[in-house]
């Protein structure tokens, strides 16, 4: 074995491997109606790394993203990806780069399989004119085990848990040869053991060379799955760092912009005055197979200086506990509330 310079181990081309820089902007602005959304915004992903992405609502997160997998395209700025300026037409030119997006809100047919959608509008014809039905569901079996994804492919996505749903969406990216993937507030329906079998994908992805664009307010969440952080503010980068060198703090400060004690809260606590009090609060709801209970017994009590969090899974009753509270519900309504 020869010594010297020139000479390169496995080991560090591996590593000069991943630390390769696949998607980057530069100097990316954007408005909305004379509304600045973006202000001279650079980004750039790493191969294999999960770059978490933080900011308040507004901050200009997503309209990056969308600018980035090709659903903005009027835009100032550039977009490179390996280190080649590129300008996407559309989504399908974004995807073709190998670059893909999954929503918050998911973009699935639910009366659709899982293999269906999957494969949806990239189908496997027969002689070109009819869908191959059995060589998508081998397809899609054989990638989803792959992934590690325990899902009958031929399942109607519709029965699925939102969990299972989101791991039908990496595999429809996936199986467009996606290399750099884009998540926007993936937890943000799921249950804690959903949340962990998604963040085993995800680093599974990641060691494979998948390059992950993380979108999330959970801090706690991202500080135990990311390797580098971003954080926008009123729609200008504030912080690109690594993770291991950041507190949760340290981020709250610069999504905020000012540093946020405990002891403040403390000072400015509820006064003990009760001016909002809910009691066996309920709510029928019409469906198809009739009434069903949307609220039963809903209770608590509101103070003066209070802020009062309510918390749950889509389809628990958070939001139909406000609306019924204000009246705006849409069904039957019972219980007791009272104003001071």
């Amino acid at each position: 074995m020869e010594h010297g310079n020139s000479i390169t181990s496995g080991d560090d081309a591996a590593a000069a491997s991943r630390s390769a820089v696949v998607l980057s902007a530069e100097h990316i602005s954007k408005t909305f109606g004379g509304i600045a959304a973006l202000v001279d915004v650079g980004f750039e992903l790493r191969r294999g790394e999960i770059h978490a992405l933080m900011g308040e609502n507004g901050a200009g997160k997503s309209t990056l993203m969308k600018i980035l997998s090709g659903i903005y395209t009027d835009y100032d700025g550039t977009v490179n990806v390996d280190a080649h300026p590129v300008r996407f037409a559309g989504v399908r030119d974004a995807e073709h780069a190998g670059i893909a997006i999954i929503h918050q809100e998911l973009n699935l047919v639910p009366e659709l399989s899982v293999a269906d959608n999957i494969f949806l509008g990239r189908e496997k014809l027969i002689a070109g004119l009819i869908v191959d039905r059995k060589a998508s569901s081998h397809a899609a079996g054989a990638l989803l085990q792959r992934l590690g994804i325990e899902l009958n492919p031929e399942a109607r996505v519709g029965s699925l848990r939102v969990g299972e749903q989101q791991l039908v969406e990496i595999a429809k990216a996936l199986s467009m040869s996606a290399r750099i993937l884009i998540m926007d507030e993936p937890t943000s329906a799921l249950s804690p053991a959903e949340c962990q079998r998604l963040f085993r994908i995800i680093r599974q992805l990641a060691d494979n060379g998948v390059a992950i664009v993380y979108i999330s307010h959970r801090i706690d969440e991202v500080m135990h799955l990311a390797s580098r952080v971003t954080v926008f503010r009123d729609g200008r980068r504030v912080l690109t760092e690594a993770m291991a060198k950041l507190d949760e703090d340290s981020i709250i400060s610069a999504m905020v912009g000012r540093n946020l004690l405990a002891s403040s809260q403390e000072e400015r606590g509820p006064s003990g005055k009760v001016v909002l009090s809910v009691s066996g609060l309920s709510l029928s709801k019409p469906d198809r197979h009739g009434w069903r209970t949307a609220l039963d017994g809903v209770a608590f009590d509101l103070a003066e200086g209070e802020i009062l969090g309510i918390g749950g899974l889509l389809g628990s009753g958070r939001t139909e506990i406000l609306e019924t509270i204000f009246g705006s519900s849409g069904g039957r309504a019972g219980g007791e509330i009272r104003l001071d």
